[in-house]
């Protein structure tokens, strides 16, 4: 790009930024960053044409009926390569001349594995490295100068933060292009209307305000140096795109569609300019009433700024602490010790004064990682009081350091390989079968963590999943710290607690499918997954799901009572071990967990069948008491009978939730990783006041039933 006005080009340009849907949508966000990049490009090259932007592999497929692109590019995460190659390959077999450009995170840091990379993806012309504004914008100008011609193109020396294999077969993979300091030099997709036909109830909305990241994480693909200063977006620029959006939710989420926003800043709240985002938001809350829930990583420094957005917001968007591990020898391997470890911890105890939920992170197979280690990270976040902790596996992204050979044989990492629940499908383009789904390597043992010790940490995991994330069981929680306790050595004692009838045949269900998801060879699971008959078993739910999440939504679906019995053995276990069951605990922990059960009984199905208990203690009260200070405080002077009901916000809420993800225990299971539980829980109501609630209720279900009859829901 030289500053030349030139004539606008005829050049047919498409971008594509493909998800999975045929199970339902598995990434659903709004495609904002191939939107940037498109009026970016625009901006620079003059074209006739305006780029045009596809999401749904089904439209993409469509518009290939009645035309080939002169270029095609298409973004490369790990939840959507192989698909995207697929349609590549398609295209590039039926027009030689279309130019297929790739660009994304999904791509080696070593120069090696680059040429590797490009040689055994013949189909792709060229590769934008790193941010795609610059880069893609200088390759279509070089492509529109030389008419179009590849070849003419590929024999140039280079273009800065574009990689590709030169005709005499020599790969040019040249240096990186400085990153755009200014966000603002990109013209909004959303204000310029490129994304308006993306609000169709489906896609979330997502903003950027900021890139970079100053953490050096070996794990992550932002690690690098690369990415280490932050780059803003302009205030201005922001409130507009969150008033444009707003107005057209509000629209979308009276039609019965979603009503959330995904921010994509690696560490949002840590930064000034983020309090201004949060009060912009807030605006759109009051004028639009959008947005309901706000996904986010939260910032690692600068809680009291971050604890500050989350009041803006009225507690919106969850505050996460991050921690991946707590180990010293971990946090040193992986570059994480300019992260405040005091800061991340005091997020949950000062998360709940502003109204917000608390998260924490853990990642299972960091180098130095121990079962040991994993348990006294997991301890000490679950101990500070946050709400739900997120444990991940070790996934060893192509654009991360911890992916190099060096890193792989200095901790011994032994990986596997297993396909990314919800990333299958297959697809018809022109009369040929496209087969697709997405497959990632994780680290399942090392130097000092074996594999049984891997497997035994996993059901740790459940066990967290089940008895303490989202605060399923949070009056038992709280009584043991009531009484000095570790809330973490109760779920430690449930990980070894002998278990018998359907929670056993749960318990070896979820190990069996933790074993049976791994496979050796990338080339084995691969040739498998290219068959459509074994698509459609992946579709269908048979294999390829989140194991963890499945077993908790059969749990949670299946066998409440169960698991309430066993969290009431396993609770006495430890109670009678530190001297603390008697009479006065035991009938607290009997009316604890005939609560908790009610609470979370037929929440997604046979929703209408009544739930009543009586108690003897004031739960209500005593879950929101910061300090109770005695459970005599809560002893009713009588039993109580409360009658446990949904409104009928959460109703609506969960009927949308169960036509968007599928009114099934697999629908169930995708439910629970999306939305926070909690607020489906059923609420506890007297009984004269329940019986009210049921006639309003009913006076109202003549209404309910014909909005639901809106065509957008048909």
């Amino acid at each position: 790009m030289d500053g030349r006005i030139s004539p606008p080009a005829a050049a047919t340009v498409w971008l594509a930024d493909l998800t999975h849907t045929q199970q339902l949508i598995s990434a659903d966000a709004m495609p904002a960053a191939i939107g940037g990049i498109a009026t970016f490009a625009e901006a620079q090259v003059p074209l006739v044409h305006p780029i045009r932007l596809f999401k749904y592999p089904e439209a993409l497929a469509d518009a290939l009926e009645r035309d080939l692109p002169d270029v095609i590019g298409f973004s490369n995460y790990l939840w959507n390569f192989r698909l995207a190659y697929r349609f590549a390959t398609v295209i590039k077999r039926l027009s030689p001349r279309t130019i297929v450009v790739f660009g994304g995170p999904n791509y080696p840091i070593e120069s090696g594995d680059q040429e590797a990379f490009l040689r055994r993806h013949p189909y792709i012309d060229f590769y934008v490295v790193k941010e795609g504004e610059v880069g893609f914008a200088s390759l279509l100008a070089s492509l529109v100068d030389n008419g179009l011609d590849a070849l003419a193109v590929k024999d140039k020396p280079f273009i800065p933060s574009v990689h590709w294999i030169r005709p005499d077969g020599k790969a040019a993979l040249s240096s990186v292009a400085p990153r755009l300091q200014d966000l603002a030099a990109i013209t909004s997709p959303y204000l310029s209307g490129r994304l308006d036909e993306f609000f169709d109830g489906k896609l979330i909305p997502v903003l950027q305000t900021n890139r970079g990241c100053p953490f050096y994480c070996t794990f992550c693909v932002e690690g690098t140096t690369y990415y280490n200063k932050v780059y803003a977006n302009s205030s201005e620029k922001v409130a507009a795109e969150i008033d444009y959006i707003g107005s057209r939710m509000a629209r979308v989420h009276a039609a019965g569609g979603r009503n959330d926003l995904l921010i994509a800043d690696s560490n949002f709240g840590m930064f000034k300019q983020d309090l201004d985002t949060c009060r912009a938001l807030a605006v759109s809350m009051e004028r639009h009433g959008w947005p309901d829930y706000i996904s986010c990583n939260t910032g690692k420094n600068q809680k009291e700024r971050t604890l500050e957005a989350a009041r803006l917001v009225k507690g919106a968007l969850r505050l996460s602490g991050s921690v991946q591990s707590l180990d010293p020898t971990v946090l040193k391997n992986i570059k994480r010790t300019n992260i405040s470890e005091d800061e991340l911890l005091n997020v949950a105890m000062k998360g709940a004064e502003v109204g917000a939920n608390s998260y924490s992170e853990i990642i299972l197979g960091l180098p130095g990682d121990s079962r040991k280690a994993h348990l006294e990270s997991l301890r000490a976040v679950v101990d500070a009081g946050f709400k739900l902790i997120n444990t991940w596996q070790l996934m060893l992204l192509p654009g991360s350091e911890l992916n190099a050979r060096e890193s792989r044989e200095q901790y011994g990492m032994v990986t596997r390989f297993r396909v990314l629940p919800r990333c299958y499908g297959h697809f018809t383009v022109r009369g040929q079968s496209v087969s697709a789904a997405e497959i990632e390597e994780i680290c399942v043992a090392t130097n000092t963590l074996p594999f049984e010790d891997y497997l035994w940490c996993r059901k740790l995991h459940l066990i967290i999943g089940i008895f303490f994330n989202d605060g399923i069981l949070s009056s038992l929680a709280k009584l043991l710290k009531l009484l000095g306790m570790s809330v973490f050595s109760w779920l430690e004692v449930a990980a070894s607690y002998p278990v018998e009838g359907a929670l056993k045949d749960l318990f070896e269900s979820f190990e069996r499918q933790t074993r049976d998801e791994l496979w050796d060879s990338l080339e084995s699971l691969a040739a498998f997954t290219d068959r459509t008959e074994n698509i459609e078993r992946y579709i269908k739910g048979e294999c390829g799901h989140n194991v963890l999440y499945f077993h908790k939504a059969v749990a949670l679906t299946d066998h409440v009572p169960e698991l309430m019995e066993f969290a009431g053995r396993t609770v006495r276990t430890v109670l009678e071990q530190a001297g603390q069951l008697n009479d006065r605990t035991e009938a607290f922990v009997v009316d604890a967990l005939t609560y908790s059960s009610c609470r979370v009984t037929n929440i997604f199905f046979d929703r209408h069948a009544p739930v009543r208990a009586t108690l003897r203690h004031d739960l209500p009260a005593f879950e929101r008491s910061a300090e109770p200070g005695s459970l005599e405080r809560f002893r009713l002077p009588e039993p109580v009978e409360y009658a446990f009901v949904q409104e009928l916000s959460q109703e609506d809420s969960v009927a949308t939730y169960l036509r968007i993800y599928g009114a099934n225990v697999m629908g169930v299971s995708r439910i629970l990783m999306r939305v926070y539980p909690s607020k489906l829980f059923r609420h506890p109501v007297t009984m004269p006041v329940a019986m009210r609630t049921s006639a309003d209720a009913r006076s109202q279900a003549g209404h309910t039933n014909r909005s639901s009859q809106h065509p957008t829901g048909s």
